[in-house]
């Protein structure tokens, strides 16, 4: 029998979705809102456009995991008023977008756009969620500026965007009723080429508002100064350095928050939090949730160099192997056992040389 091929949203139930506008120029703190009729009703330009973006969200791109900080609390109360059927979807949406709209005007640096607004199911794991997305809309590639309808988008890139926001409503229920979950967040958001708009993260209230390179960046650091406080040998500190590694790409690959308690335990088995204490301390500021880099996570395992006559890049533990060795007396470094396909270009290039010279 053929396998039966999904689409992309075919596990996401749409409940409802509006697109507001503002108005505001960089540099201007005028603000023009445009607000919607009303809801949009859901068709499959609606449900292609929530696949795609869904997809997009989370298998091309890299979430950073957080909570509501609980210093800007009105979007959160906002929405906990729709949840207990103090309002409706359409009358939250007017007044979230109102509340943006003040959030724009205190900000001149900040620039208007779109604010789309979907709340919706994933059928496959039961879970609730909303989606806050805030484009600009220059590229001309999803809403219909006459009525703020969506266009016809079978792509969308989401490196277009100015960031997009998913609450997990029902992990966020989950936890602030002390329900039993291994989730410690509820938040996730991704950005696009653009700088990450502080703006509307505070206008969300998320408490986690590092990049993921800069969380990770703060993680590498905290780690290399707890092994020259425990005086960890050079093969130690690799190994440690693979394990965190290994469980860094474990979580990120499966789409799992990487937490600084699981690798606390790693970093120190007879003293677990010890680790987690020195990290969160004010020099280094690591996050109880970490939003990993694929690139900047790489050099917890391998080393690398170039400039314009060399490049070399190797994985660490051929330092501990001895595979690779520095010699800092005659400032050599020696490879052993080098690969047959390396050496058979060596070996080519030498003997072109002699037969030219």
């Amino acid at each position: 029998m053929a396998k039966k091929i999904k689409k992309f949203g075919e596990n996401l139930k749409v409940k409802n979705i509006v697109i507001h506008q503002l108005l505001k120029e960089s540099g201007d703190r005028l603000v023009n809102s445009k607000l919607a009729k009303n809801l949009l009703n859901i068709g499959d330009k609606e449900k292609t456009f929530l696949g795609n973006l869904d997809n997009s969200y989370h298998k091309k791109s890299n979430p950073i995991y957080g909570i509501f900080a609980d210093e800007n609390p009105q979007f959160k109360s906002l929405l906990s008023e729709y949840l207990n059927s103090n309002i409706e979807f359409f009358d939250f949406s007017k007044q979230i977008t109102k509340h943006y709209e003040k959030i724009l005007k205190a900000t001149p640096a900040a620039t208007g756009g779109f604010m789309v607004l979907c709340e919706y199911t994933n059928t496959s794991t039961e879970n609730d969620l909303l989606l806050v997305l805030m484009i600009n809309n220059k590229e001309g590639f999803l809403v219909n500026e006459k009525d703020l309808t969506l266009e016809n988008v079978k792509n969308l890139d989401l490196s277009k965007v100015d960031v997009a926001c998913i609450i997990n409503l029902s992990d966020w229920k989950k936890i602030e009723n002390d329900e039993p979950t291994d989730r410690k967040t509820y938040l996730s958001f991704v950005k696009g080429l653009k700088e990450v708009s502080f703006y509307f993260m505070s206008f969300v209230d998320v408490n986690n508002k590092n990049t993921s390179s800069e969380s990770t960046n703060r993680l590498i650091k905290a780690i290399d100064a707890y092994g020259d406080q425990m005086n960890w040998t050079r093969d130690m500190k690799v190994l440690q350095r693979d394990k965190v590694f290994a469980h860094c790409q474990e979580c990120m690959d499966a789409k799992r928050e990487i937490l600084l308690s699981t690798i606390s335990v790693f970093m120190n088995v007879d003293d677990p939090t010890d680790f987690e204490d020195f990290c969160t301390d004010d020099l280094y500021k690591v996050s109880a949730i970490i939003s990993g880099d694929r690139t900047r996570m790489k050099s917890l395992k391998t080393i690398s160099f170039s400039n314009s006559d060399l490049k070399i890049e190797f994985d660490t533990k051929l330092l501990v192997d001895k595979t690779i060795h520095l010699d800092q007396k005659t400032n050599k470094l020696t490879i052993k056992n080098i690969p047959e396909q390396l050496k058979q270009k060596i070996l080519e290039l030498n003997n072109n040389a002699d037969q030219n010279s």
